[in-house]
């Protein structure tokens, strides 16, 4: 009861305070796109500067730790594009947004603030090492695996489809997209910073920590007055098989790699990032490509509101 109550109802309870103000317009039209970009942009690289600028690293091998956690990564992945293939029908492109879906957990909006709340400035500090290659890793491979599909699925389909980029340019435009992004560049300050020797104390130590406090709260009433912007379209066997794969299969899997791997105090955080819902990242996906937005919209739906059980049980498991 102690863990409900001092984890999985502050989190989800913010979630549910932040749809309830978009689904009652207490906010204008712009506030899930400023809150997000404010989160995306600000708060989380804040928290990323001060965890990798002050962080001890000394309790295990983070190679060991990135191979635990894309091993489930790998799995569900491919169990995600079988699922919509064959469940649902779906074409290459779907299949691989439902893949994204499956496997892209939410370590950002969702993440962080478990981490924070139920693993304290060392927990953070092994997530810290997993989103410095999370993010890039995800993008890059789900960016070359959709346009895979789409030139497949394009030359399935007589009409033709245009013609897609090369494979060295899709790398080399998501790689600068990557360089440019916030997170990443939180990252490379926090370990720059740390190569000083300094203290992060004083002024900018007192900016820095009420910042990061910040990103949290913000962070999951942001996810709840987005999910507002979600509808449920239909699509409901496969986005139900994918729930089951990015909530109970991942964690699963990286709980069975990890076991042999990492030491106990990395493990417990590792698989309950595993375990957290899909990330936005997938709707994101499908409505670039125009494919699979259904699925995408359903998945996060149905993956948020259905972690509030899945992350009870997986860190009582854990604890």
């Amino acid at each position: 009861m102690s863990l409900i109550l001092s984890i999985i109802v502050p989190v989800f309870g913010l979630i549910a305070l932040g749809y309830g103000a978009g689904r009652a317009r207490l906010l204008p039209n712009s506030a899930p796109e400023a809150l997000s970009a404010f989160v995306f942009v600000v708060a989380m690289p804040t928290v990323l500067f001060r965890t990798l600028a002050t962080a001890r690293f000394d309790a295990g091998n983070p190679l060991a730790l990135w191979v635990s956690y894309f091993a489930g990564v790998v799995v569900v992945f491919a169990l995600g594009m079988l699922v919509a293939r064959r469940l649902g029908r779906s074409d290459r492109r779907a299949a691989v947004i439902a893949g994204v879906g499956a496997s892209f957990s939410n370590l950002v909006f969702v993440g962080v603030p478990i981490a924070t709340l139920a693993y304290g400035q060392e927990g953070l500090s092994v997530l810290a090492m997993l989103l410095a290659v999370h993010l890039p890793l995800m993008m890059m491979g789900s960016t070359l695996l959709i346009e895979r599909a789409a030139l497949l699925d394009a030359r399935d389909d007589a009409s033709g489809g245009g013609q897609r980029l090369p494979v060295a340019d899709i790398a080399l435009r998501v790689g600068r997209n990557l360089v440019k992004s916030p997170l990443i560049l939180g990252i490379f300050a926090g370990l720059a910073f740390r190569l000083t020797g300094l203290p992060l104390t004083g002024p900018l130590g007192d900016i820095v920590t009420l910042m990061a406090g910040a990103a949290g709260p913000v962070a999951l009433f942001s996810l709840g007055l987005t999910m507002t912007r979600f509808r449920v379209r239909g699509d409901m066997p496969v986005a139900l098989a994918i729930s089951g794969l990015a909530l109970i299969v991942q964690p699963v899997a990286v709980l069975g790699v990890g076991a042999l791997l990492l030491p106990r105090e990395w493990l417990a955080l590792t698989v309950a990032m595993a375990a957290c819902p899909s990330g936005v990242n997938a709707y994101l996906f499908a409505t670039y490509f125009r494919s699979g937005e259904g699925i995408a919209a359903t998945t996060i739906i149905m993956t948020t509101a259905l972690s509030a059980v899945s992350l009870t049980v997986w860190l009582l498991l854990l604890a």
